[in-house]
């Protein structure tokens, strides 16, 4: 349990500190690009096929757009690349030197995210830049400092053990499917920890996972087909279950706002109060709620995998929980899990390398 425990924490810790990095390529050009040079950047001036699809085809070819990108880096041996976002030039880095050039470059292209426009809506904060993005972060960030991240760790330990209640009744030929298990896990971190009392009720954390898969389900689709037709069939679908998704958010800001006696949530209290807003509110939350929840999810799943097939890495990190953590030390627990220097940091980023 212990483990499940870190690995939850840590995970989800780390989703929230990285949130601000969602964009990995640093810049993007589109045709009126004065920029004529073609050593600038191996395969600038390579065409797609299909402007409207751009590289998509490749994308799905390789699996996904990571595996795409290794193949263009050549696993890390090429530095820049370039491909196609639709009808965009994409400048993809993958060197050390040039990240600190553009380190501070703040402003995402608003391209990489148009497919999911009808879901997260314009206002989300992916579609912000400028003076406009710098303003959404700094009252964002306020919610993801280090004394609220601590205030998780009773919830997660919480969920832990009902996980761990669950599998203790499994027998000794049943199967953990860790993809399912670990979503689950996760989305009541996430729906629990961010967004109110409301998800402490088991049936509430139930109707919000089931209006989630059907959402996911239509992303998947859009990713795999490109937007519907105007009128058609699938885009009333999608239309129909993105409403069933606001009025769940909805209810979410309604039962918060008229809680008595209520903990601190720093994420949703700090969108409440910031003054923007309720149709934005709502788009950050689902915004955070599909960014964080499939990282964090398939992150653990891949983790316990990794550990099942490399025992020797297992009782080492089993060996340190023990010695750093003992059996249920609140105060310990967040100290391990803040400490920057354990062999639990290693292991989940070697696994996020791997994965």
């Amino acid at each position: 349990m212990l483990g499940l425990v870190v690995l939850l924490g840590i995970c989800s810790i780390v989703m929230a500190c990285c949130i601000k990095f969602v964009v990995l390529l640093f810049s993007i050009w589109n045709g009126r690009s004065k920029i004529t040079n073609s050593s600038y950047a191996p395969g600038w001036n390579e065409r797609p096929k299909d402007l409207k699809i751009g590289d998509l085809d490749k994308i799905k070819k390789h699996g996904s757009l990571h595996n795409y990108l290794l193949h263009l880096h050549q696993n890390g041996d090429k530095s820049i690349a370039v491909f196609w976002w639709g009808q965009q030039r994409v400048v993809s880095i993958c060197s050390p030197d040039m990240f600190k050039d553009v380190i501070k470059l703040t402003d995402r292209p608003k391209e990489l995210f148009t497919l999911l426009e009808p879901i997260i809506t314009a206002d989300s904060i992916q579609y912000a830049n400028g003076q406009e993005w710098e303003n959404r972060r700094k009252w964002l960030y306020q919610a993801f400092k280090q004394p609220f991240l601590e205030s998780y760790i009773p919830i997660f330990v919480k969920i832990a053990n009902e996980t761990a209640d669950l599998w203790s009744m499994l027998g000794a030929t049943d199967v953990i499917e860790l993809p399912d298990e670990f979503l689950s896990m996760t989305i009541k971190g996430i729906t629990r920890t961010c967004y109110g009392n409301v998800f402490d009720n088991a049936e509430e954390v139930y109707n919000m996972t089931h209006v989630y898969y059907e959402l996911y389900d239509e992303i998947e689709q859009l990713l795999k087909t490109g937007p519907h037709d105007v009128g058609s069939v699938r885009e009333k679908q999608l239309h129909a279950i993105c409403e069933k998704m606001k009025r769940k958010l909805q209810d979410v800001i309604d039962k918060r706002c008229n809680e008595q006696d209520k903990r601190s949530i720093p994420f949703i209290d700090a969108l409440l109060q910031s003054g923007i807003p309720e149709k934005q509110v709502i788009a950050e939350a689902l915004t955070f709620l599909i960014g964080g929840l499939h990282n964090t999810g398939y992150l653990l799943a891949w983790t316990v995998h990794y550990l099942t097939i490399n025992k020797h890495v297992y009782h080492e990190l089993l060996t340190e929980m023990k010695s750093r953590v003992g059996s249920n030390c609140t105060e310990k627990l967040k100290n391990y899990i803040f400490d920057p220097n354990t062999y639990v940091i290693v292991v989940i980023c070697i696994v996020s390398s791997c994965a």
